[in-house]
């Protein structure tokens, strides 16, 4: 797995500056993140491997503006509002619940790999070895428009932390290197996050073939690998927030 370096005392100077920002500026606009602008349409799927049908999505963007719809019989679902990147939230059907990040474009999944993926934003952008909670998330992004910026433009970094953590976690359950890199093979190959797919594409059968290491009797991602995502997630750099006396949101 790729290591990062990043030191809990930068970590803790990068976080005090933005909040020392937010205090200066009485707390960020309601415009931040990199901007797609009014009716945007969002759209992705969601799926353990089976489609979720009837999952009802949710989502809050850098600009405070909520998405929200549900999905339909092939697992996919359509949203329109003001985006901001990046949005952040959650699909759910039942006891089933994945979280997901819009970072760029119009395209969010809700899977196992998009909840891990959430899971290494929010330690990424926590001080030191903790993580940020979706509130603090939402807060942050809304509040410091670099920051927002960073964490959209932080993509494939976050990608990688999930797929090598997967990765590694398949070899010590047996498999061997060229077995787990065929297995993730087309998570590789395209934002995972962010390519809608069907059933019985390359990217479900990514879901089904790591499913047993993945996924618990309700689908949910195991709480073992959630921490396996968290610990990624710390060791890769905090993204940069906005100088002491800068103002929070501006769209891009």
């Amino acid at each position: 797995m790729k290591n990062f370096a990043k030191l809990d005392g930068v970590k803790f100077l990068a976080c005090a500056v933005a909040l020392a920002s937010l205090a200066a500026c009485g707390g960020g606009g309601d415009d931040g993140g990199s901007g797609a602008g009014a009716g945007t349409t969002v759209s992705g799927t969601a799926a353990k491997g089976a489609m979720l049908v009837g999952a009802t999505v949710e989502m809050t963007c850098a600009n405070g503006a909520t998405l929200s719809g549900t999905t339909n019989g092939t697992g996919t679902y359509s949203a329109q509002g003001n985006v901001a990147h990046p949005c952040i939230g959650a699909a759910t059907l039942g006891s089933t619940r994945y979280r997901g990040v819009l970072l760029s474009n119009g395209t969010a999944n809700f899977t196992p790999l998009t909840d891990m993926m959430v899971e290494v934003v929010l330690a990424a952008a926590g001080s030191g070895t903790s993580s940020l909670t979706v509130a603090q998330f939402i807060e942050r992004i809304r509040g410091d428009a670099t920051f927002a910026k960073n964490v959209a433009n932080s993509g494939n970094s976050y990608r990688t932390a999930v797929l090598d953590a997967i990765k590694a976690q398949l070899i010590a359950g047996g498999k061997t290197a060229a077995q787990a890199d065929a297995i993730l093979a087309a998570a590789r190959a395209s934002a995972f996050d962010a390519t809608t797919f069907a059933l019985g594409s390359d990217l479900d059968k990514v879901l089904d073939n790591s499913a047993a290491l993945l996924q618990d009797s309700n689908g949910n991602v195991k709480a073992a690998l959630l921490a396996v995502a968290k610990s990624a997630g710390d060791s890769l750099p905090l993204p940069g927030a906005a100088p002491t006396g800068a103002t929070g949101g501006s769209s891009s």
